[in-house]
């Protein structure tokens, strides 16, 4: 009888607050997602993210004079639109309670 790899699934216990779920299982639905299949990609998501933030990036010399070009570069003025976007307040931020 041939070896068959088998498929083996880890089951992962979390504790998260009722309106963190509440958050998480309305972006699951958007994306037509179960919770666990939604919670699975994010989770790998971040990962790669923190992976690849680790990653050496390698470049020519020229490439290298025209990143260092771009740094020193002045800063574009940022559009008034673009500046109120980044200030909002996410709306899933907690509640000032007062």
């Amino acid at each position: 009888m041939a070896d068959v790899e088998q498929k083996r699934d880890v089951a992962v216990s979390m504790r998260f607050r009722d309106d963190d779920l509440s958050i998480i299982d309305r972006g699951a639905k958007l994306n037509g997602l179960s919770r666990t299949e939604f919670m699975r990609r994010a989770a790998m998501h971040e990962a790669q993210v923190a992976i690849l933030n680790e990653t050496v990036v390698r470049l020519s010399p020229s490439a290298f004079r025209q990143f260092i070009a771009a740094i020193d570069a002045p800063v574009a003025a940022v559009p008034d639109k673009m500046r109120e976007r980044l200030t909002r307040k996410a709306p899933w931020s907690p509640k000032r309670r007062g």
